[in-house]
């Protein structure tokens, strides 16, 4: 609630200087009716998401989804890191260690996050990255209702004649923002934060960059650039694609446009492809820091081996399409849903806004109606994914595109398009004169009245006797055909409520300020209807992260350097990423894609946990369900004090560093046979790729001991009988660089996975630290990027003073 009072306390005072301003002439009279807007969509948001946000009884997702089991340890761990004054970029606490520079979706520099870390305790709460998800729904219906805001409008009778148009006026706009903004990209992926914060910020970046396509306006595809720079940084590689993807058809469009007008000989036909490049260079530039990691970690992880195959799971099956006009038919939640397909999002975004789309195509045939028409055509084609070979063409010509799947989710720059088309729609219906009975409305308003007819008499009382005559089958069937009835019947009514709304609108019932307040709360109330309540949980979903405080104690008294398992199939009561909470070192974590292949190949080959090579991982306890069979000769019953979990401390665990001082070189498929090889033991032996062979003859190596510790650095004292390879239970990975008493050391990839050192004879101090070259050259890139930003920033606002003093 605090948060909820807070925000409503610093939207008054905006809004209270923004009427302060207009009074006092500086700015136009009416310009602080935007900031009622704003609110307006803030306070239907939390209207939206009343119950998770305030009620403190329920959650959202119901199981918590990503949002819970890999975004909250994540910010968490980022809040702590730069609390700490540290850039975080290696996570030794999961999959026994990984770069999280490369975890784009950690979003660590993006601006809101990093604020949150800076003036907030680290250890926050759940229920913040409900409140961000939320959060950055209401950003982007905000983004969208200034996007819309910019285009313009149909002309009302006292503009004809060459007046100036205006714009798109406030409810059209309000109503396409609310359209968009609890579109189905949004409402399915709740517990997606960061793919919603990346695409909430696509309206202002596809708005910037539209106005900046006429001539002398490149300032505006700057904007862009530095918009979709942002967004970028709240990481979702996908989403950001999808950005670009729009912005480039946009350009295209405007290229095609130019290109009919002028020849492609001219050279303002080329304008549009330069704007785009100078949004790209920008964006690019600013996210440059965590983009260029990104890819690196990707090339090395699980997902690089993906094709095609992967890339259209989840795609939109065309009987899901039903889901544009009834999202219920299938079951919308995740609890109810049935059907040979996966859930994925259709698209819905409100009955009326089709309607009102319709009503765009009869009154606007215009260059902008075409454009919003043929962009939400074309992402249609590509959410279908497997099922329409548009799909295939795109992933062959975007590098990388076949390595994101989920083709549904296009339905987001579908939804856009939409949503735009429904605010023009409504704009147009809003601008006909109290004396006028056009055509097209009188068509429009029949064909609505059709539809609704055809639907009370025809599917309404099907799905009510396919009701009635399964009471005698499978349970499941009932309810499956009740769900569907629900969604038959919702279609129904609010279809007719917006005949109705048509109906009051050309009998002028109400007034053009009544239409777009009636549109808005009928827009709202049937994407309420049915959305708000889908996915829904009564169980806190971050217990999971505090049920076990005695367990968790125990493994933190231990003052030795270990790893834990979890890996045992204990989700039911522990979370996977909790040991990144607790800072505890796990060989698990959450299922994730960008698990380092290496890493995935080696724990796969392990052969079980009685074999050394699991001994190699330095696991010293397996945390295992009560009553799971262990191999007592090996692992010995450590803390039995939790009710459902017991911990095992395994007493062949070999320590996180160690000398050996016999060393075979080896690389690839012939190293991975060496490891694996019957007479191959990893305490005295070593597979070396890229270093020298050792044949050590010391009975006695010698000792390490690792004296430091921190995420991307450590430090350990050496004393070696004889020449020797330092070995480190540490995952090896470009960029970690060593210096043995000071002089740089290379670092070798030892058994398949691990890190070696090699020092000479005597007492030595290694240090390893981690820097891998992309992040050095993306800062880099990134700092230049922002000084630019900030110079041209600052030559705007001289500028703009200059022209005032004028």
């Amino acid at each position: 609630m605090a948060i909820f009072w807070g925000g409503v306390a610093v939207w008054a005072a905006l809004t209270a200087g923004a009427w302060a301003l207009c009074r006092a002439g500086r700015w136009r009279s009416d310009r602080y009716r935007e900031f009622l807007a704003a609110g307006a969509l803030a306070g239907l948001t939390v209207g939206f998401f009343w119950r998770p946000l305030l009620s403190g009884d329920v959650w959202l997702p119901a199981d918590g989804g990503d949002l819970v089991s890999f975004l909250y340890p994540l910010y968490r761990f980022v809040a702590e890191e730069v609390r700490a004054g540290r850039v975080p970029l290696w996570n030794p606490y999961l999959y026994a260690g990984a770069p999280f520079i490369g975890e784009v979706q950690a979003g660590i520099f993006y601006p809101l996050n990093l604020l949150l870390a800076l003036l907030f305790p680290p250890a926050f709460p759940y229920e913040r990255m409900e409140w961000l998800s939320a959060f950055h729904i209401f950003l982007a219906g905000l983004n969208m209702y200034i996007f819309l805001r910019w285009l313009p409008g149909t002309p009302a009778p006292a503009d004809e004649g060459g007046a100036k148009p205006c714009p798109v006026r406030r409810p059209a706009a309000l109503a396409g923002a609310v359209a968009f903004m609890f579109s189905d990209l949004f409402l399915t992926h709740f517990g997606n934060l960061n793919l919603i914060a990346v695409f909430s910020w696509l309206p202002l970046a596809f708005g910037l960059l539209m106005r900046g396509m006429g001539r002398g306006r490149w300032g505006y595809a700057f904007a862009a650039g530095v918009v979709v720079g942002v967004a970028t940084l709240a990481g979702h590689l996908q989403m950001t694609v999808f950005t670009a993807l729009a912005l480039a058809f946009l350009a295209l469009w405007e290229f095609g446009t130019a290109w009919r007008e002028r020849g492609v000989g001219d050279l303002e036909t080329w304008r549009p492809l330069g704007r785009l490049a100078l949004c790209g260079v920008v964006a690019a530039g600013l996210s440059a820091l965590v983009l260029l990691p990104a890819l690196e970690f990707a090339r090395q992880s699980v997902r690089a081996a993906w094709g095609y195959s992967q890339a259209v799971e989840y795609s939109l099956s065309p009987p899901q399409l039903i889901g544009l006009l009834i999202p219920q038919f299938f079951g919308r939640g995740p609890a109810l849903h049935w059907g040979v397909w996966p859930r994925v999002e259709a698209g819905y975004l409100g009955l009326l806004p089709l309607v009102l789309v319709a009503a765009a195509w009869l009154f606007r045939r215009d260059r902008l109606t075409g454009m919003f028409t043929a962009l939400a055509l074309v992402a249609l084609l590509l959410a279908l994914g497997i099922y329409a070979i548009v799909h295939g063409w795109l992933t062959a010509l975007v590098p990388g595109l076949s390595q994101l799947r989920a083709s549904a989710r296009f339905v987001g720059l579908m939804g856009f398009g939409l949503a735009a088309l429904a605010a023009l729609g409504l704009d147009a219906l809003l601008a006909i004169p109290p004396w006028e009975q056009p055509v097209p409305l009188l068509r429009l308003q029949d064909g609505v009245r059709k539809v609704v007819l055809g639907t009370w008499l025809v599917p309404v009382p099907l799905a009510y006797l396919a009701l009635l005559l399964s009471q005698d089958r499978d349970p499941q069937i009932v309810v499956r055909l009740s769900v569907t009835l629900i969604g038959v019947t919702l279609f129904a009514l609010w279809l007719t409520a917006s005949w109705a709304w048509l109906t009051a609108l050309r009998a002028r019932w109400v007034g053009t300020a009544g239409a777009g307040a009636l549109a808005i709360a009928l827009i709202f109330l049937d994407v309420a209807s049915n959305g708000a309540y889908i996915d829904l949980g009564t169980e806190d979903p971050s217990a999971r992260f505090h049920a076990h405080p005695a367990l968790v104690a125990f493994l933190k008294e231990d003052p030795d350097l270990f790893r834990i398992d979890t890996r045992t199939d204990i989700e039911r009561w522990w979370q996977p990423d909790a040991a990144l909470l607790h800072r505890l070192q796990d060989v698990g974590g959450v299922a994730n894609p960008l698990t380092l292949a290496a890493y995935q190949r080696y724990w796969e080959g392990l052969g079980g946990r009685s074999s050394r090579l699991y001994d190699l991982l330095n696991v010293k306890y397996v945390v295992v369900p009560r009553g799971a069979p262990m191999d007592t000769a090996k692992f010995q019953v450590a803390f039995d004090g939790d009710p459902d979990l017991v911990v095992y401390r395994n007493t062949q665990a070999l320590p996180r560093a160690f000398l050996v001082n016999r060393a075979i070189p080896a690389e690839g498929e012939a190293a991975w046979s060496l490891i694996h090889g019957p007479g191959f033991d990893p305490a005295r032996q070593m597979v070396v790729e890229g270093g020298p062979a050792l044949e050590g003859t010391a009975a006695e190596v010698g000792r390490a001991q690792v004296v430091a510790y921190l995420p991307d650095r450590l430090e350990v004292q050496v004393e070696a009988a004889e020449a020797a390879y330092l070995f480190l239970s540490e995952v090896f990975y470009p960029g970690w660089r060593a210096t043995v008493d000071g002089e740089p050391a290379p670092v070798y990839r030892a058994n398949a996975l691990f890190r070696a050192v090699l020092v000479p004879a005597g007492e030595h101090r290694v240090v390893l630290t981690f820097s891998p070259r992309p992040w050095q050259v993306g800062l880099g890139l990134s700092l230049v990027a922002w000084l630019g930003v900030a110079g041209v920033g600052m030559l705007a606002l001289v500028r703009k003073a200059r022209r005032r003093e004028a």
